[in-house]
């Protein structure tokens, strides 16, 4: 028998991993933690982590911090120059999926904190050769661009001697409670194989019909592990130091400007906001691999921090995860031929084929704990702007 969470709405398989105690998952039994932990000590030992790294820097940035433009950013943002009183230095990977609110977030990020940044522009080709290679094989369009974004920024900190990078969440401890806060977990090679690169390995990518010349990934590979040590570069998450809430403090951040966007397929409209294949294709194969959409991620996050119950968050599931999704845009985006879209729709698709038609239905009611912490969303103009500033 499958086992599904008596609190939560997951169940086995997680593409994480999920354990049970009785009747309760992992995730669930994790996140009890937020309520019993001391998070002034916490924050406490995260100071003192800082100041350590601080006597070995010699660099004029006291830390990277890896950025979309989204909600969490700002939060994290917030807390490394307002909270930590840090100099970071912002890096972005472009992805080519960002919408007009994307672009507008963004720069608006970099603008309002008046931070230095850099942004990374991967070769458009190689980039796509990528993305049709892991459509294919695994299901997954954003295989590349979280592979970027996963190592890009070590290979920064290793070349500019920064020796810390914050980043925000660990997704892992968030969802299932693959650890305990109280590990506080570290960056490294392993983990974001095993959980941000679903363990398939880059050389899985190439050979085989990918037209990719492996000389030209030296970005999407993590550095050399004996380099990382060397420079004494160290990734910290500060959902172990800090304790998590992305409903309540993502709605914190509209304070900076921040612009929420509306989705149809979920009722949060900061995680992901900006993005033209978050919602879209991207959850459609995710259905497909996994057998949910992203709108239970969300069900679940917010029924451990008491915002609405279980038997809520299964109507609100059945309602979101029928929404329908539009797949042209991103094929067109691809370079794909009308008959290969058909093929593809066809043959790959046909599990999910029912999501492919219909009209949105926006009729659904959420109970207040839940809607004091959801803000208004923007609509998006414009979508797959490859370049853009944004204000």
């Amino acid at each position: 028998m499958v086992k599904e969470c008596s609190n939560c709405l997951y169940r086995e398989p997680h593409p994480f991993g999920l354990s049970f105690i009785d009747s309760e998952c992992s995730g669930c039994f994790t996140h009890k933690e937020k309520d019993v932990l001391n998070w002034n000590g916490r924050l406490e030992q995260l100071k003192e982590i800082i100041e350590r790294h601080k006597q070995s820097n010699k660099s004029s940035y006291d830390c990277i911090v890896p950025v979309v433009g989204d909600a969490e950013d700002y939060f994290v943002l917030h807390n490394v120059i307002n909270v930590l009183g840090l100099k970071p230095l912002v890096v972005c990977v472009n992805d080519y999926f960002y919408n007009d609110i994307g672009w507008q977030n963004l720069h608006n990020l970099i603008t309002v904190f008046d931070v230095d940044s850099m942004i990374y522009n991967p070769d458009m080709h190689l980039y796509k050769e990528m993305i049709r290679t892991t459509l294919r094989r695994h299901d997954h369009i954003l295989w590349p661009a979280i592979a970027l974004r996963t190592s890009y920024p070590v290979h920064v900190a290793v070349s500019r001697k920064i020796p810390l990078i914050i980043w925000g969440q660990h997704q892992a401890i968030e969802q299932v409670g693959k650890f305990s806060h109280v590990d506080s977990v570290t960056m490294s090679d392993w983990s974001r194989q095993q959980h941000d690169l679903m363990d398939i390995t880059l050389q899985q990518q190439v050979g085989n019909g990918a037209q990719v010349n492996t000389k030209h990934l030296n970005y999407y590979r993590y550095p050399d592990i004996k380099k990382v040590s060397q420079k004494k570069v160290t990734g910290i998450y500060l959902s172990n130091y800090i304790r998590w809430d992305p409903l309540s403090q993502n709605q914190s951040m509209l304070k900076y400007g921040f612009c929420p966007e509306y989705q149809s397929a979920t009722y949060d409209p900061y995680e992901k906001a900006g993005s033209s294949v978050y919602y879209h294709i991207h959850d459609l194969l995710k259905q497909k691999r996994v057998g949910y959409r992203k709108i239970m991620d969300h069900l679940s996050r917010d029924i451990r921090h008491g915002y609405l119950e279980r038997k809520q968050a299964k109507l609100l599931y059945n309602k979101f995860s029928e929404q329908p999704i539009d797949v042209k845009p991103f094929f067109t985006w691809l370079g794909m031929t009308k008959s290969g879209q058909q093929w593809f729709i066809k043959h790959k698709l046909q599990s999910v084929a029912h999501l492919l038609n219909g009209e949105q239905s926006e009729a659904y009611v959420l109970p207040s704990r839940l809607t004091k912490h959801i803000s208004m969303g923007c609509h998006s103009e414009k979508s797959y702007i490859s370049f853009g500033k944004g204000i």
